[in-house]
């Protein structure tokens, strides 16, 4: 019924003018502008960037750029109502295109699929506010040509697909999303809210992001379709004695992709099938602090937990597992097995300094929560994955152009500590996947936070110039392809070699009047794709050789009434 509301609304609606009350993730970049701003000194604002999407309206700014924006996001109002209490907007139209060549590549996009081909979202929408009553309906068309790519190596043994079976037991993640083309229409970034000064409350379909992180978020961002949920959070910075407080709270509804790992059903038996008979439950609660004392700093830590909802116990605490204890022995090892359950814990912080134009950030994610507070402090490496990232921004002499830094790392393997704590057994516990939940930490098939898939190490530079809202840029990425299975399967024999993917990337983020358009062009070499070589004894022979190279372009367009 949301769905259909949201059809039906969207498309009858006449033109009038826009607001776009959130920045949607998938512009990403226009929140960096702000980001940018504040940490070269240019906006005054006391945002952490740490929860996404940023709510427009209640960005307080002291910079001209905040008008720039406006004039695409923001325009004028039809009043309506008594003494025009009421406003309706038209939000937007937007188009994210994206091409892959010979495979799959990329991520953070939302409803998109790992994909070969053409694919495209096209958006547009309303905004409807009445004194604290505002419903923002901004549905998408989603098309997938979903062309075939090599999903495995053709000449494998069995004995590689056994070895692929310890991931995909415990993930939802298929490879190729089915053998057909895909068009979808979905609920996309709509919501029903309730506003409260610096709060809001309501339903959401919207994407979420937690995390200080620019290119992914370790627990959850806009990777993966956006889920139905009810929502409590802070729209802007709530200011007390002691410095300024973020957060949000959801509980909401994960669905599984009813897919095999690969489109042709390939060893399918040998991994088996999901438990689809039913949607899981999922919740989870975040909350960041910026001192009061200490200008630039925030912290923040954050708590999900899912189940399936045919195995969730009567009472608050099915509902409301948020206030358990957070080591095992609080509920009960035994129990905890048991309930089916999956928690993942999560800290971060960001400090930036802007008089000198510089920030740096991390965050640590980890799954399979310690037994009890002397395994968290003694075995702080099992099951976790981490971000570093920093910035840095020059205002060029006697010019209006900044220079920008940027860099980031992302780990998502397995460490080393697993051989010690199983006693050299390596069980499938990864930072997604944990053995109590089959689908993992998906929603329709894709991971929930990193882009990264199953386990992956990235390294990642770029160098950019700004002149406002504009901005031309490179960039250069070192991608480890799930490495959790290659160590796996090295240690059985030679034959198998490591997935990296480099990755040279050019861009440009440009605005004309009401138009916005954002191309970037990723090309990507590709050393031994599926890891397996079909000639040890000669490194530069791969079974996968035509894979070597590929090239992704995507192409982001909005358009402002």
């Amino acid at each position: 019924m949301f769905k259909k509301i949201i059809f039906l609304t969207a498309f009858i609606s006449i033109p009038i003018f826009l607001k776009g009350q959130n920045i949607p993730l998938n512009l990403s970049n226009l929140n960096d502008l702000l980001r940018r701003e504040q940490v070269s000194n240019q906006d005054s604002s006391v945002f952490s960037f740490s929860y996404g999407p940023l709510n427009l309206e209640k960005y307080n700014s002291t910079n001209g750029s905040l008008s720039k924006l406006e004039s695409i996001l923001l325009s004028n109002v039809n009043e309506f109502g008594k003494k025009g209490r009421g406003e309706l907007y038209v939000l937007p139209a937007f188009i994210d295109s994206k091409y892959n060549l010979n495979r799959p590549f990329g991520g953070n996009d939302g409803a998109m699929i790992p994909a070969k081909g053409f694919q495209f979202i096209l958006s547009s929408g309303i905004y409807l506010k009445y004194g604290r009553l505002s419903i923002q309906l901004y549905p998408k068309l989603f098309y997938s040509q979903n062309l075939p790519f090599s999903e495995y190596p053709e000449n494998a043994p069995s004995s590689y697909f056994e070895l692929r079976k310890r991931d995909i037991l415990g993930i939802d993640n298929p490879v190729r999303h089915g053998q057909e083309s895909i068009t979808e229409f979905i609920s996309g970034n709509s919501n029903i809210m309730m506003n409260f000064g610096s709060f809001q409350a309501g339903v959401s379909s919207e994407n979420i992001w937690w995390g200080p992180s620019k290119s992914n978020a370790l627990l959850i961002s806009n990777n993966a379709p956006g889920f139905l949920h009810a929502t409590i959070k802070t729209v802007k910075p709530a200011k007390t004695f002691l410095g300024n407080f973020e957060g949000q709270y959801f509980a909401g509804k994960l669905d599984g992709s009813e897919l095999s790992y690969y489109s042709d059903g390939k060893a399918q038996d040998l991994f088996g099938e999901k438990d689809n008979d039913t949607w899981r439950y999922f919740t989870g609660i975040s909350l960041s602090y910026s001192p009061k004392w200490i200008k630039g700093l925030s912290i923040g830590g954050s708590r999900t937990f899912q189940v399936y909802r045919k195995d969730m116990e009567d009472g608050f605490r099915a509902w409301f597992p948020l206030f358990d204890p957070f080591p095992k022995e609080g509920v009960g090892n035994v129990e905890n097995i048991l309930l089916r359950e999956d928690q993942h814990l999560g800290v971060f912080f960001r400090w930036y300094f802007p008089k000198i134009g510089f920030e740096f950030y991390g965050e640590y994610l980890r799954n399979d929560h310690a037994l009890n507070w002397r395994d968290a402090v003694l075995n702080p490496e099992h099951s976790r994955g981490y971000i570093l990232g920093l910035a840095k921004y020059v205002k060029l002499n006697s010019s209006r152009y900044t220079l920008g830094f940027e860099t980031e790392m992302v780990q998502t393997k397995n460490s080393i500590n697993r051989l010690t704590r199983y006693g050299g057994l390596d069980r499938s516990v990864n930072i997604y996947y944990n053995g109590q939940v089959s689908h993992g930490l998906t929603n329709k098939g894709q991971i929930l936070g990193s882009s990264l898939n199953n386990s992956g190490n990235q390294q990642l530079l770029r160098i950019s110039v700004f002149e406002g809202i504009n901005r031309a840029y490179v960039g250069f990425t070192r991608l480890e392809q799930d490495p959790h299975f290659y160590y796996n399967a090295s240690v059985s024999n030679d034959l198998y070699k490591k997935w990296i993917d480099l990755v040279f990337s050019a861009g440009i983020d440009y605005q004309y009047k009401s138009l916005y358009f954002s191309p970037t062009l990723n090309l990507i070499s590709s050393n031994n794709v599926n890891w397996y070589s079909s000639n040890p004894l000669n490194e530069n022979e791969f079974s996968n050789n035509e894979n070597s190279f590929n090239l992704n372009f995507s192409l982001k367009v909005m358009y402002s009434f």
